[in-house]
């Protein structure tokens, strides 16, 4: 399941630097334009491996069938989703009752299901933070890159292109900043994030002993 995301994702960034390589004899106000826009570009692909990721990343942790009152405590918030969810949106009067349902869910027997749709996020809008945050849901004890620099790279994609597709700066002046071997510098970096996520993840899902408590 990992294979073929890891194929496209390559596939996908491959795309985005053949382009911006194609364009190279572009000079001027363009040249400016079209560097600006490939964070658009690469932010689309690095969003996409991601949530594509994480879809695949459940959809293997519910086919070992775990049960619920095994997993580690971080895995419950993930699988426990609906109920910690419904306990939110819940009327006062009913919180104790559906405190307790929570409880009696997390120490059942049953088996450990949760929709793929499910995505830890903390308002960060997939910026480092937040890739910190899936890995700690899932007990992956280390940063979500190989660097720090990278780390650091991811927000500044995420910032640029927000900028851009939010209308708050344009591509121009956004791609002025950068030199066509710094935006090519860039795609190898996420590309890079992105590959070490998915062979991160892949290693985590396959190891079950991982995901259960001691």
């Amino acid at each position: 399941m990992f294979n073929p995301l890891r194929s496209d994702v390559l596939s996908r960034f491959t795309a985005v630097e053949d382009f911006f390589k194609a364009v190279h004899s572009l000079k001027g106000n363009s040249a400016q334009i079209v560097r600006g826009l490939a964070f658009v570009q690469i932010y689309a692909v690095y969003e996409y491996s991601v949530k594509k990721l994480l879809q695949i990343a459940v959809d293997v942790l519910v086919s070992h069938n775990h049960q619920l009152n095994d997993l580690t405590p971080s895995l419950m918030a993930l699988f426990l989703d609906a109920e910690l969810q419904s306990l939110q949106d819940c009327k006062a009067d009913n919180k104790w009752d559906r405190r307790l349902k929570l409880f009696e869910e997390a120490f059942s027997n049953k088996p450990a299901l949760v929709g793929n749709t499910v995505l830890p996020h903390d308002g960060s809008h997939f910026r480092y933070t937040q890739l910190q945050l899936i890995f700690n849901v899932l007990g992956i004890k280390r940063m979500p890159a190989r660097r720090k620099l990278h780390l650091y790279r991811i927000n500044e994609v995420v910032a640029n292109r927000n900028e851009i597709a939010h209308g708050a700066d344009t591509a121009e002046n956004i791609g002025r900043r950068y030199s066509r071997s710094e935006v090519l510098h860039i795609i190898g970096q996420m590309k890079s994030v992105c590959l070490f996520l998915i062979s991160t993840i892949e290693d985590y899902c396959a190891d079950t002993s991982r995901h259960c408590r001691e």
